[in-house]
């Protein structure tokens, strides 16, 4: 009897449960559904191919993530979280080895790519303390140093 009834009840919730659902309807359409696809073309600190905004994808939430080079006391002075990231990092120098940041000439060279790889010229490699980015996102901030202009 009690496990009739349990089921019955059990019943009665999944039934209301699916007119709810049905309910609900459809969820409507995106009004603005450029600002959510990843080939954005934009150029300067949004370029980056098919990648989307590589400043905000990728350097906000990996490498400005736990204050390290984001605008307070970024490490190395590098700050890749504040609006004009390129202005600051194509054709400049990296203080901690001889290398520049990023450049569009020979984007493989750049600092902010060698540093992604397992055995970076100089120093650890980044994002520190954390899992290394994917081969596509290494891809896609190649793709954003070979975008910027030249300095």
């Amino acid at each position: 009897m009690r496990i009739e009834h349990a089921l019955k009840n059990l019943a009665r919730l999944l039934m209301a449960s699916l007119a709810l659902l049905g309910a609900t309807g459809c969820p409507g359409k995106l009004q603005d559904k450029e600002r959510f696809l990843l080939d954005s073309g934009a150029v300067g600190d949004d370029a980056g191919g098919g990648c989307g905004d590589v400043v905000a994808r990728i350097f906000v939430p990996r490498c400005g993530g736990g204050g390290c080079h984001g605008p307070t006391a970024p490490q190395q002075g590098l700050d890749l979280v504040s609006a004009g990231v390129a202005a600051r990092v194509v054709g400049m120098p990296a203080l901690s080895c001889a290398a520049t940041l990023a450049d569009p000439d020979d984007p493989a060279s750049s600092f902010l790519y060698t540093k992604l790889s397992a055995s970076p010229p100089c120093g650890s490699q980044m994002p520190l303390a954390q899992l290394p980015l994917s081969a596509a996102d290494a891809a896609c901030i190649l793709a954003w140093i070979a975008d910027q202009p030249a300095n």
